[in-house]
């Protein structure tokens, strides 16, 4: 993962959605300024929260959110096969 990359995409979808970094911040009840830091590759989201940003953003999988880009082409939301599926 490269921490830019994934900031970049963050900002990009952010904007692209209208929102603030303080809208975005109160929807993960992060600091606008961890998001910023996000943002600026001064980090990264935890992990708990990228299936959060894929949903607010509507990417098509965790993955995207994870890798910083959109996916060529469509993936599984979950590729974890559930107990009853065999």
């Amino acid at each position: 993962m490269d921490r830019k990359s994934i900031g970049s995409f963050i900002a990009a979808l952010r904007k692209a959605k209208g929102m603030t970094q303080k809208d975005l911040a109160g929807l993960l009840h992060v600091s606008d300024k961890t998001v910023s830091r996000w943002e600026t590759g001064d980090g990264t989201p935890d992990l708990a929260l990228i299936p959060v940003l894929a949903e607010i953003f509507g990417v098509t999988s965790c993955c995207e959110a994870s890798a910083g880009r959109r996916a060529a082409r469509p993936r599984p939301r979950c590729w974890v096969r559930s107990a009853n599926s065999g």
